[in-house]
């Protein structure tokens, strides 16, 4: 107990002086060009590095209290800049409230509702463990340490289908992880995926280990730098991480590494998303995309939005997106995410169909996100018996409306992915591409156009 207390005072003695260093910096750089920029990146890094220490409940506390009190900051500046009175920000402020408030009512007023986002509650948890202990499912050594790479994907595949996805991409990441001691220390690593142990991995493992390793490489990169780094340290992190991909990574899979760059950014560090958008587009602009598409993945995990019915990620996106190529790409990122976490449970997409299919049927995005999903999970687990049953649902014929959208944003494009696009992405090895939204029908069509042009010329 008195060692506890001595912390207790000691943590506050801390944060007492935190802040009066902070009100110091303000003082003593008030006659510079930027005299908040110092306070403000100091106050950042702290915070990142706090809740990097919280566990998986006071995280999301944390999170919800930021991202509502952000809201509140966001309101009261645009009213006291007026903005907030302007026709069109009223409209869809109400129009946001409105269509939130009747999706609350929807799963709260009915038993079948209510279920329903309980087991969509659930499945999210188990994603979201799956991934973040994958290390301990598999028996795996301390960060860092070498292990048997065949010996963990064996382990993996044997959880069965579905935590299986969720496993290798959780083993990707710490395969990666063993790499840290060389390359943390500005040694250049090559061949991560391609040789020694990785060599010998199954196609079918593929998807989800490049996922992983983009999530290492995001993890460790991106807290070397603040939204008040300088553009050029930006694009110097940006650069690094693309390299390492580059390095590390198989052909046609780079997409799958480099969309966990957008997933890591949006759900631990919100404030950099735009940023480390707009900076990769002058470092690689066919990144981007895939960055686009991991944003709108983590709008499904978020915990503001992990608990069903009662906010929903759908107009987040639309609102938060800066432009159309980031809409497109958060939307398939997000229907993705919807479709593989509850591919096991169709009545899901079914029930959400009937909600908020208006809504999503207003982007071509929302089909293809279902389509990838599905073509990634087919891919990591040949024969899905949930993906099978998932394509075979049929909605209920009495909701002619939601059977409608079912079979037009669903059933048929699903179908078509699983059994037409999937075996010529996976010939072609470019299952990577299902990581960012595009015209599935145009890709898998020229690649066939290549291949039979390559018999004509031989």
């Amino acid at each position: 107990m008195l060692e506890l207390t001595k912390s207790a005072i000691s943590y506050s003695w801390a944060m007492s002086l935190f802040g009066s260093q902070q009100l110091a910096n303000l003082v003593a750089f008030a006659d510079r060009r930027d005299p908040t920029r110092r306070a403000a990146a100091a106050f950042y890094s702290v915070t990142q590095a706090t809740q990097n220490q919280f566990d998986d409940l006071v995280f999301a506390g944390f999170q919800i209290g930021d991202e509502v009190q952000r809201g509140l900051v966001d309101l009261a500046f645009d009213t006291l800049t007026l903005r907030a009175f302007a026709p069109s920000y009223v409209s869809r402020l109400t129009s946001d409230i409105g269509e939130q408030s009747r999706d609350t009512l929807r799963v709260f007023t009915s038993a079948e509702n209510a279920r329903l986002a309980w087991q969509e509650l659930k499945n999210n948890y188990e994603v979201f463990n799956l991934v973040k202990n994958s290390s301990s499912l598999l028996n795996l050594p301390a960060e860092g340490k070498d292990f048997d790479l065949s010996e963990a994907i064996r382990k993996a595949y044997e959880l069965g289908g579905y935590p299986d996805l969720w496993a290798v991409e959780g083993l990707g990441h710490d395969y990666a992880l063993t790499f840290f001691p060389l390359w943390g220390k500005g040694q250049r690593v090559r061949g991560i995926l391609t040789d020694g142990q990785a060599a010998a991995l199954p196609d079918k493992s593929l998807t989800m280990m490049h996922a992983g390793l983009g999530l290492a490489f995001a993890e460790k990169l991106i807290d070397r730098i603040t939204p008040y780094s300088r553009a050029s340290d930006i694009r110097g992190v940006l650069q690094e991480f693309v390299t390492l991909v580059k390095d590390n990574a198989r052909n046609g899979y780079e997409g799958a590494a480099y969309e966990s760059l957008g997933l890591l950014t949006r759900f631990w560090h919100s404030q950099m998303v735009n940023i480390v958008g707009e900076r990769m587009g002058e470092v690689e602009p066919a990144a981007v995309s895939y960055f686009w598409h991991g944003v709108g993945r983590a709008y499904y995990f978020l915990p503001i939005y992990f608990v069903p019915g009662l906010l929903s990620p759908w107009p987040a996106v639309e609102r938060d997106a800066p432009h159309e190529l980031a809409w497109l790409n958060m939307t398939a990122g997000l229907a993705w995410a919807t479709a593989i976490v509850n591919v096991r449970q169709p009545k899901i997409m079914e029930n959400f169909l009937k909600t908020q299919g208006e809504q999503v049927d207003r982007s071509p995005a929302f089909s293809d996100g279902v389509m990838s999903a599905l073509i990634m999970g087919i891919d990591i687990t040949p024969g899905d018996v949930y993906i099978a049953g998932f394509l075979q649902y049929t909605p209920d014929s009495r909701d002619k409306k939601t059977a409608e959208l079912w079979n037009r944003l669903v059933g048929r494009p699903g179908s078509l992915a699983v059994n037409h696009y999937h075996p010529v992405l996976r010939k072609h090895r470019r299952l990577g591409e299902v990581f960012r939204y595009q015209d599935l029908s145009e890709l898998v069509a020229r690649l066939d156009g290549e291949r039979r042009a390559a018999r004509v010329a031989a």
